[in-house]
């Protein structure tokens, strides 16, 4: 992945490589920790994946409902069916300034 991504682009990779099914780039999407706990049972990249792989759908940003401060941001997405039509409420997902990948936005915690 490239480095220098703004915290927007980071969240919209999340999905879209999510979506891809695209594990390795995805990966690269989260903090230095997640992306050594990925492949533990029950870490949060193991249980999004998993969650995902039931659930086979888009996402779409919502950039009016970004939260924004100097080291973290919360972004919105709505889920989107493969019909088309919005399922459920706008779902949060936090970028921080990752210290362990050199001040590179990451992904802490989504909602998926």
């Amino acid at each position: 992945m490239k480095t220098g991504l703004p915290p927007e682009e980071i969240a919209q990779l999340f999905y879209k490589h999510m979506a891809e099914g695209n594990k390795e780039e995805w990966l690269a999407t989260f903090t230095a920790y997640h992306q050594r706990t990925a492949k533990s049972y029950g870490s949060s990249p193991d249980l999004y994946w998993r969650a995902y792989s039931k659930i086979k759908c888009t996402y779409r940003y919502l950039p009016e409902r970004d939260e924004r401060s100097e080291d973290s941001c919360r972004f919105w997405f709505q889920r989107i069916k493969a019909d088309g039509t919005e399922t459920g409420m706008p779902l949060p997902i936090r970028i921080m300034r990752d210290e362990e990948s050199g001040g590179e936005w990451r992904v802490d915690v989504a909602t998926i």
